[in-house]
């Protein structure tokens, strides 16, 4: 029998370096809708939705057509999902980025099949020369096809995180009742809870992906590239 694997897209509207970027539309559709079409490209998804405590998001979303599910506010897109799934019958979920508009569905395939017996799995790619010293480029130091850290600094032998998850189901709810922990916060990188409690995350080393938008100016070079 087949997995029933749920991917979330988790979205809110006060990004703090771009803000409402999810719904911008420069290029005649709202960014977010990248990641759904994505998603729904990947062979291995059953079902999509977008998580969300924003009716103004949840507006522009119903618009083409995705499945919307209504959160409260959350400090990080994994307890976010952690509360979207928690009446799901499924047996793995996907944690979609909503700012990484030209992620190859192919990615998401690679971090499900995977995950295996792990409670979490991430991607990974070489870096580009331009990222080394990037400290808005988020660096995993990698061994035997696990995850060892996560790093904004420049690093030896580091690797390019893509900011992609899969977790089993429970894990979730084992996430949000861990305490944020000092690397996560310092860092603020939401993985670190799981590496600093002594859980495995396994990786996948994919081809190299374009970056993700986290500033008005990457976007606007996304728009010059995708214009209608």
């Amino acid at each position: 029998m087949s997995k029933r694997v749920i991917a979330i897209i988790p979205a809110r509207i006060d990004s703090s370096r771009f803000p409402a970027k999810m719904i911008a539309d420069e290029t005649g559709k709202p960014l977010i809708q990248y990641a759904w079409e994505n998603a729904i490209a990947a062979e291995t998804i059953s079902d999509v939705y977008i998580a969300t405590d924003s009716e103004e998001i949840s507006q522009k979303c119903n618009e083409f057509g995705a499945n919307i599910i209504m959160t409260g506010a959350h400090p990080n897109g994994t307890s976010r999902i952690a509360e979207a799934v928690l009446n799901f019958d499924c047996d793995v979920v996907v944690n979609m980025q909503g700012d990484e508009p030209e992620l190859d569905p192919a990615v998401i395939d690679a971090v499900v099949e995977i995950l295996g017996n792990s409670v979490m799995s991430t991607a990974v790619c070489e870096l580009q020369d331009d990222e080394i010293d990037n400290e808005n480029v988020v660096k995993a130091i990698v061994d035997n096809g696990r995850a060892l850290d996560f790093t904004r600094q420049t690093t030896q032998g580091a690797l390019r995180h893509i900011g992609l998850y899969v977790y089993q189901p429970d894990f979730l709810q084992t996430y949000v009742a861990m305490q944020p922990t000092q690397n996560e916060i310092i860092r603020h990188l939401e993985q670190m809870r799981a590496i600093d409690n002594g859980f495995s995350i396994a990786v996948a080393k994919v081809n190299p992906q374009p970056s993700g938008i986290d500033t008005k100016s990457q976007y606007d070079e996304f728009v010059k590239r995708n214009s209608v």
